[in-house]
C-alpha cells in the first residue's frame, strides 16, 4: 500500500473517532488513486486522490480536503449541474460548501475559496452571481486573494466531467466535483441514498454529542424539502382567480325546487399586485430570476391588470399593466425598508388586487394587522418566515 493511501485511509479512521458525521459518509466512497488529477475529486461514488498533491498535505489538511469532497456529495453538487458550465459551476460549489467546512472546524489547503458574501448560499445562487470574466468569485488566487482564473469564458459548455482543475486544491476553484456516473446506482450511492445518509450520520453523530452545530444546521436544512417556487407561486395565484356568484347563470341544482339562485363559477381573475422591496436587499440576478417567473405566471393565468409597486421605507411608484401587456421592471428607491406604505397603498386603489405577491428579504418594519388581501411574500432569505401570509423561498 502507498504512502499516499495510508494517509487517506488514516485520516478516514481518525473521521469516524473523532468526527462521526463526515467519518460515516467518507466510508461509502471508494478510494482511488489517480495521478492523472492534480489533487482530489469525487463523483458521489469515488473519492479520487493524486498521491503526490496528498502527501503534500498535513494531517489536519487532508481531513478537511476529505470532508470538502464528502460536504460536495452531502449537498448533491454532482447531480445538480444540469447544463451548467463546468469550471463555474465548481466554483460555485466551493464557495457554498467551504464556510460549512470551516465552521466545522476543519483546515483546508492553503488557496481555498471563501467570500463572505456567499456564506449559506445556495450553489445556484452563488453561480448566478460569479462574474463570467472572473468565475472564481474574486478569491481564485493561490492565496485566496482575488486572483483572476484563466481559460474561463462563462460560455455553455459540453466539456466532460474530467477536466484538469489547473493544479488548484479542492476548495479553490478547481474542477473537483464531476458529474454522478449515470450507470452506477446499484451501489447505493444515488442522489436520495446521499441524502438518507446524511440524515443518518447527523442522528449518530448527534447521539454521541459530537455534530458541531455548523453541521446541526446543514443537516436540519438538508432535510428540508426544496420547494420550486415558481409552482409554489403559480398555485398560490391560481387560487387567487375570481370565482363569483353571478345571477346571470342560475344554479340549476335548485331550480326544479323553484328557487332562483347565482351560480358560482371562474369568470376572469381580476387584478394582481406585485411589489418590490427597492432598499438594496434584492440585487440585479434576482430581480432578472424573478422577472421572469412573474410574467410566465401573468402569461398563464392572464390577470385583467397587474400592478408593480416599488417600495423601501416608502412607495414610490405604482406601475399598471393591462391583460397580456408585457411587465417591465423599473426598480426606484434605495433606503431603509418598512412593508407598511405598499400594502397599505394596494388597499386604497380603486380597483384592489386580489392579492399581493412581495419580493424582498424580510428585513423591515410589518404592520400591525396583515391586510384584508392575500399576500404571498417571495423571499430571499432563506428559512424565514413572513408574521403573516404565505412565505415561499426564491433559494434554488
Amino acid at each position: 500500500m502507498s504512502t499516499a493511501r495510508q494517509k487517506v485511509i488514516a485520516a478516514r479512521v481518525a473521521l469516524i473517532l473523532d468526527s462521526p458525521f463526515f467519518g460515516a459518509l467518507a466510508l461509502r466512497l471508494a478510494v482511488v488513486e489517480d495521478p492523472s488529477r492534480e489533487t482530489a475529486w469525487t463523483d458521489g461514488h469515488r473519492l479520487g486522490y493524486n498521491p503526490t498533491f496528498v502527501d503534500s498535505l498535513t494531517h489536519d489538511e487532508l481531513l478537511g480536503v476529505i470532508c470538502h469532497e464528502v460536504m460536495h456529495c452531502a449537498q448533491g453538487h454532482m447531480w445538480r449541474r444540469d447544463n451548467r458550465e463546468m469550471k463555474r459551476f465548481n466554483v460555485a460549489a466551493d464557495l457554498a460548501i467551504n464556510p460549512i467546512i470551516l465552521a466545522a472546524g476543519f483546515k483546508l489547503p492553503s488557496g481555498r475559496l471563501l467570500e463572505p458574501q456567499y456564506k449559506g448560499k445556495s450553489v445556484e445562487w452563488i453561480y448566478d452571481r460569479l462574474p463570467v470574466s472572473d468565475q472564481s468569485g474574486g478569491g481564485g488566487g493561490k492565496g485566496g486573494g482575488g486572483g483572476k482564473q484563466k481559460g474561463q469564458d462563462g460560455s455553455p459548455s459540453s466539456e466532460s466531467s474530467d477536466a484538469g482543475d489547473d493544479g488548484q486544491a479542492p476548495g479553490a476553484g478547481g474542477c473537483d466535483v464531476r458529474d454522478a456516473p449515470a450507470d452506477t446506482a446499484a451501489d447505493g450511492n444515488t442522489e436520495s441514498d446521499w441524502q438518507q445518509a446524511v440524515q443518518q450520520a447527523a442522528m449518530a453523530a448527534k447521539a454521541r454529542g459530537m455534530l458541531p452545530a455548523a453541521l446541526d444546521r446543514f443537516a436540519k436544512e438538508a432535510v428540508t424539502p426544496r420547494v420550486d417556487w415558481l409552482s409554489a407561486t403559480l398555485r398560490w395565484a391560481q387560487e387567487r382567480a375570481r370565482d363569483d356568484y353571478s345571477w346571470a347563470r342560475p344554479n340549476h341544482r335548485y331550480l326544479a325546487s323553484g328557487l332562483y339562485l347565482p351560480a358560482l363559477y371562474s369568470q376572469s381573475m381580476g387584478p394582481l399586485a406585485i411589489l418590490i422591496d427597492t432598499s438594496g436587499s434584492v440585487d440585479q440576478a434576482t430581480l432578472d430570476h424573478f422577472h421572469g417567473g412573474a410574467q410566465a405566471i401573468m402569461d398563464q393565468l392572464r390577470p385583467r391588470r397587474v400592478y408593480v409597486g416599488y417600495a423601501d421605507a416608502a412607495l414610490h411608484r405604482i406601475d399598471t399593466f393591462e391583460r397580456d401587456e408585457p411587465i417591465v421592471f423599473k426598480p426606484v428607491g434605495g433606503g431603509g425598508t418598512d412593508f407598511r406604505p405598499g400594502l397599505a397603498a394596494m388597499e386604497q386603489l380603486d380597483d384592489p388586487p386580489v392579492g399581493i405577491i412581495y419580493l424582498t428579504d424580510l428585513q423591515g418594519g410589518f404592520p400591525a394587522q396583515a391586510p384584508s388581501m392575500p399576500v404571498l411574500w417571495a423571499s430571499t432569505t432563506p428559512n424565514v418566515q413572513a408574521p403573516f401570509g404565505e412565505t415561499v423561498s426564491l433559494e434554488r
